[in-house]
C-alpha cells in the first residue's frame, strides 16, 4: 500500500512587504514632527 504524504509548499522565504520601508520612514517623520512641535510650544511658553 502506498504511503501518502501531505503536500508541502516549496520552502520560500517570505520577504518583507513592499511598503515596509515607506511606512518606517513615514513613522519616523511623524515622530520628528511631533518632537519639533513640542519643542516650539515649550520654547514659546518659556518664562525667560
Amino acid at each position: 500500500m502506498a504511503k501518502f504524504r501531505p503536500v508541502r509548499a516549496s520552502a520560500k522565504r517570505t520577504g518583507r512587504p513592499q511598503g515596509a520601508a515607506g511606512c518606517v520612514i513615514l513613522m519616523l517623520l511623524i515622530m520628528v514632527g511631533v518632537m519639533v512641535f513640542l519643542y516650539l510650544v515649550m520654547k514659546s511658553n518659556a518664562n525667560g
